[in-house]
């Protein structure tokens, strides 16, 4: 019973006994009751939606204690940190993908970095290859990944993980433009310079500008232009157009046409023509 038809027949039962008649009493009692009654139906709170609520769901005490309660700054950096290790898989998978097929031996270029450079534990590295079997299967969000690692990450590892991703697109021997196109894309994404991003290159491929001076070119040239420099260069430095030189001038002529075979090759190295 509400507390206003609680009232309500209390009221009721005190006016029919200041009247004194019996019949008063019920029957203003009964009112009394009734307008209660009322009263309690148009204050009520109405009753809860089984839709309003369906996305949030109220937690059992079980399963409160399955996620461990409140979540503390422990769990919410644990968080963070497998946030950040699925980007670099994701990171290094595409990197690998890059010039075909994610190989062997990329892998274990994959695996050391974690093993050996971010010091991973057993547990860790499990979590690793668990992304890279996922990543493998199916493609990552380059951008996306390339973001959470710039903010997470502080400008010195950002370097250091741009020099990974760089001795993994080496492991074979060569740099396709493939894959120098992915590494000056996740570069700018790092926010790092382009003389940061220079001087990591050349750690790894040297110092590529003379080659590139030698045909008359610029880094920036395409394969293309590479090639028809070398043709064009190779057709009016060759011996047989020399042959009529002496001495000095001869050699100089050949000493000429011997570096630019030299650069292009290099350069053919460098990018995996």
């Amino acid at each position: 019973m509400g507390s206003g038809k609680v009232l309500g027949v209390m009221i009721g039962l005190c006016v029919g006994l200041l009247i004194g008649s019996p019949w008063a009493i019920v029957l203003l009692g009964a009112v009394g009751g009734f307008v209660g009654h009322r009263f309690d139906e148009m204050n009520a709170l109405p009753a809860e939606s089984p839709d309003a609520l369906a996305d949030f769901p109220p937690l059992s005490p079980s399963a409160f204690v399955a996620r461990g309660g409140p979540r503390d700054a422990a769990s919410v950096q644990e968080e963070a940190d497998a946030h950040l290790t699925r980007s670099l898989c994701a990171l290094f998978v595409e990197v690998a993908r890059a010039d075909g097929e994610v190989r062997r031996e990329e892998v274990r270029e994959i695996r050391r970095y974690f093993e050996e450079v971010l010091k991973y534990g057993p547990d860790s590295l499990e979590f690793v290859r668990g992304r890279l079997k996922d990543f493998i299967a199916v493609p990552p969000n380059l951008d996306d990944a390339v973001a959470a690692c710039q903010e997470a990450m502080p400008s010195s590892e950002r370097r250091r993980l741009l020099d990974a991703l760089f001795e993994l697109s080496l492991v074979d021997g060569s740099l396709q433009r493939s894959e120098r196109e992915i590494l000056s894309r996740v570069g700018d994404g790092l926010e790092l310079s382009p003389e940061e991003q220079h001087t990591i290159a050349t750690l790894h491929l040297g110092d590529s500008s003379s080659h590139y001076e030698a045909l008359g070119l610029t880094p920036d040239a395409t394969n293309s232009e590479v090639k028809s420099a070398f043709r064009r260069l190779a057709a009016e430095l060759h011996p047989d157009k020399h042959a009529h030189l002496k001495g000095e001038d001869a050699d100089e002529v050949a000493r000429h046409f011997q570096d630019v075979r030299d650069a292009y090759e290099e350069i053919r190295r460098l990018r995996g023509m």
